[in-house]
């Protein structure tokens, strides 16, 4: 009967979809205008992520995507993780949607409760945080991101954290003069607001962008309490970019972001603020077209303040009604990449270079409940340096060589604790040094179908949130681990690629990820106390497919499916042998169709499936498959003027992303936006 029931619930899924499709199909086949033909085969569009520099994604060894942005565009995000959501091998976590303070992303079935095992760059440096190699995904706009790349798997060129892939946001560039204001309001009293003002003269340019956004939010538990409240999150952003061409082979770059953040956690007493200064420089250089020489350095600073509340005993009423401890926790970070890229025309590329990266944490926490206080600092230095060679062979054999050696130190490691004895515990520094080779493959057999494989290993250092901080949510202590190992993968992956007619794209890509040591939170001896530990080993196996086609520039679609299975294959603990990662669905699907009716109107349907998924490290608690789609309407009024709608969980479903939060029902945002 349970068999029964799932298969009729697919087929209503699958009916609404053939529905759209058979609507979409016919309107676009009325409205097309064949002289906008433009394929879709996104095989030939330059990606820079895996080299640093200008690649064709058709000749990259993995299943590389690129966001692109007429995507985001239509789209029409409130965050640019929503984008990823589409993206094959892509889970994004954002517990309470549009009101959330975080969002984790990960790649290939890692785990989205852990954080750091996807390295986030912006303009090809690193966003993750020093702390705990968290992404401030709301403190990038969308709309000042030109394009994102995706790029799943191992690499040789990137260093510790890449262990699923990398995903790099490139943001817009001044071109020319131009000015935009763009003004949204929604659902829950939802409002924003964007201004960019870009100027470009002769060799210099400059772009200068704010934006702010707003959201009374929603109360985010599935069985309402009396403390319980609205989620509510209020930030403010700015960015700032000056570029200088000297000449036609050699520019400087100059970008400032500022990102302040306050935000309510649905409970009285448990909020918080965040402030982010990032300010980095850039310098590119190119002798004739053999070599070019490239350097970044950039500097973060950031403060994190949160209030928490602690569930008093007695009834309902009376939970929840006071403040637990606060916690003041500043970081910093500095770190830099000097890439030289000789080339020879036509049949081999050869990289060097080295990057760095050095951060230090002091967290403070004060604690109103109770007579005590816990202070936990630390520091963190990676130093690496790779070479990658790519030859082209007999024009149709692609073969890449590479390897990386890091170095990493944990040093000033520092607990102070009240409530412990000794009060006072200081940590000896450890060190180490990792190998992470890569080789991989691409053959066009034909212009039309191309395979690709690829062999590497990639590791994470443990963070300094997961070394020295230990700390308490409601009932329950999380213990950090100062003798935790780098987690190392060892990934293999296999793909075909094949076109036909030119409209239309198939992709299928296997890949196993061979896992030691992953860092994981599981349950002790002592009740309701967590502590971080290395798990011992697990397998990661995965099947990616994608299907995309384009009739012509008015109406495409695409469709993938993504099967994960992430398991712990050996632990010390044999209850968790075999059991499956926490909130990791196995299975995935996303689908999406735009229409373009020729100066009437612009139609996207997205649609998301997500598997069940486990809870608990035991896997004894489950969470329910879920099915959404997103609709956004938008009609240019004028050349310069534009307004959108964009509905979100369209059909009004009520499920959760994690236990015990609901995700946002049914909202709805009208935006207006002019260009001038």
């Amino acid at each position: 009967m349970y068999v029964a029931r799932k298969g009729m619930k697919m087929a209503r899924y699958c009916f609404r979809i053939i529905v759209f499709l058979m609507i979409f199909i016919v309107s676009s086949i009325s409205f097309a205008e064949e002289d906008k033909f433009g394929s879709i085969i996104n095989l030939q569009k330059i990606i820079v992520t895996p080299s640093r520099t200008n690649s064709v994604i058709g000749d990259v060894p993995t299943d590389a995507s690129i966001i692109d942005s007429e995507t985001i565009e239509s789209e029409n995000p409130v965050n640019i993780d929503d984008t990823l959501k589409y993206i094959p091998g892509v889970d994004v976590s954002r517990r309470s949607g549009f009101t959330s303070a975080t969002s984790n992303v990960t790649l290939r079935g890692f785990g989205t409760q852990s954080r750091g095992r996807t390295l986030v760059l912006i303009d090809g440096i690193p966003f993750n945080e020093i702390y705990s190699g968290e992404v401030y995904w709301n403190a990038i706009n969308p709309k000042d991101v030109e394009r994102v790349e995706v790029v799943p798997g191992v690499s040789s060129i990137y260093g510790p954290g890449a262990m699923g892939g990398v995903i790099n946001i490139i943001t817009r560039k001044p071109e020319k003069l131009e000015n935009e204001v763009d003004l949204s309001y929604g659902s829950y009293a939802t409002r924003a607001f964007y201004v960019r003002h870009a100027f470009k003269y002769k060799n210099f340019s400059y772009l200068v962008s704010g934006n702010g956004y707003k959201t009374n939010g929603y109360v985010a538990v599935p069985d309402r309490q009396p403390y319980d409240i609205r989620r509510w999150r209020e930030n403010y952003g700015a960015n700032v970019k000056l570029m200088y061409d000297f000449d036609e082979t050699s520019s400087i770059g100059v970008n400032y972001q500022y990102y302040d953040e306050n935000v309510n956690g649905g409970r009285k007493y448990y909020y918080g603020t965040k402030d982010l200064n990032n300010l980095n420089f850039d310098l590119k250089k190119s002798f004739s077209d053999i070599l070019e020489l490239s350097g970044t350095t950039y500097f973060s600073w950031e403060n994190n303040w949160w209030t928490y509340d602690t569930p008093s005993t007695g009834t309902m009423a009376n939970r929840y009604t006071r403040v637990d401890y606060t916690n003041n926790n500043p970081k910093s970070g500095w770190g830099g990449n000097a890439q030289a890229l000789i080339k020879y025309p036509d049949f081999n590329k050869f990289w060097i270079g080295m990057d760095w990266n050095w951060g230090k944490i002091q967290s403070k926490d004060e604690y109103k409940s109770a007579v005590r206080w816990v202070e936990s600092k630390g520091s963190q230095e990676k130093v690496g340096m790779y070479i990658q060679d790519e030859v082209t062979l007999f024009d149709k054999l692609m073969v890449y060589l590479g390897g990386r050696m890091d170095y990493w130190k944990n040093s000033d490691g520092f607990l102070s604790d009240n409530n412990l004895t000794p009060r006072n515990r200081t940590f000896d520094p450890k060190s180490g040094i990792e190998f992470s080779p890569k080789v991989g493959a691409v053959y066009h057999i034909t212009n039309d179908t191309s395979v690709r494989v690829s062999i590497g290993k990639a590791f994470r250092v443990p963070t300094l949130y997961d070394l020295y901080r230990t700390w308490r949510s409601s009932t329950t202590t999380y213990n950090s681990n100062p003798n935790l190992s780098p987690e190392e993968t060892y990934t293999y992956e296999a793909g075909i690629d094949h076109t036909f007619f030119d409209k239309l794209l198939l992709r299928n890509t296997f890949y196993f990820n061979d896992v030691k040591n992953l860092i994981y939170s599981v349950d002790t001896a002592v009740a309701s106390v967590k502590s971080k530990d290395n798990i011992g080993r697990v397998h990661i196996y995965g099947l990616e497919t994608e299907a995309r086609y384009e009739l012509n520039k008015n109406f495409s679609i695409f469709c993938n499916y993504t099967l994960n299975l992430s398991r712990i294959y050996k632990h010390t603990n044999q209850n968790l042998k075999n059991k499956y990662l926490t909130y990791t669905p196995k299975n995935k699907m996303s689908y999406g169709t735009s229409l373009h009716i020729p100066k009437l109107v612009d139609i996207d349907l997205f649609g998301r499936y997500n598997g069940l998924m486990f809870n608990d490290d035991l896997n004894t608690q489950k969470l329910k498959d879920i099915f959404t789609f997103d609709l956004s309407v938008a009609k240019e009024i004028t050349k310069n003027f534009k307004v959108s709608v964009k509905i979100e969980n369209l059909f009004d479903r009520t499920y959760q992303e994690y236990r015990g939060v609901l995700a946002p029902p049914r909202t709805a945002i009208v935006e207006g936006k002019i260009i001038f």
